[in-house]
């Protein structure tokens, strides 16, 4: 096994061992809930309230995970880690290429636009289902199963075989 590989893995679960003792647990998904929360909050002013020094919201689903908090104080350690993966990504992209070919491969996949909206629809059911589960892709492979949560456990185990499949029907 390349030592690099094992290098990043720990440098990666020391990043998330970090955030998780120092912040929170690191998730992404939340941080959409919050931003269509300050969409809704925008069009139905009554919606969040508050009830002394926390607020909390008419709509149950913004009652949980903080949401309704996040929802008034946007600008948090969720909101700055969804900005930093889109930057981050970015920069990535126009700083590290290293294989040529895999990235005109890519930019292929890109112009069909029937795989770009199979991957985009997929994306979302992914997304949906990991936030019927609790959480979200990031948060329960990455901080959920490093917290030992059953519901990111079956998910990782539900997830990765589908991944592989996909993977394989995308490759052929």
């Amino acid at each position: 096994m390349n030592i690099k590989w094992i290098s990043k893995g720990l440098f990666l679960g020391l990043v998330f061992f970090i955030s998780m003792l120092l912040v929170k647990p690191i998730g992404i998904s939340t941080q959409y809930s919050i931003t269509s929360g300050i969409i809704h909050s925008t069009v139905e002013k009554d919606i969040i309230v508050k009830e002394g020094k926390k607020y909390s919201s008419t709509v149950e689903y913004y009652n949980q995970d903080g949401i309704a908090q996040s929802i008034k104080n946007p600008f948090n350690f969720s909101m700055v880690f969804i900005v930093g993966v889109f930057i981050g990504g970015m920069i990535g992209r126009l700083l590290f290429i290293k294989n040529k070919n895999f990235i005109e491969e890519n930019e292929k996949l890109e112009k069909d636009s029937i795989s770009r909206s199979r991957l985009f629809v997929g994306g979302i059911i992914l997304l949906y289902g990991a936030r019927m589960a609790g959480g979200c892709t990031s948060g329960h492979m990455m901080s959920g199963i490093i917290q030992l949560s059953v519901s990111s456990i079956v998910f990782a185990i539900v997830m990765f075989p589908i991944a592989i499949l996909v993977a394989k029907k995308v490759g052929e």
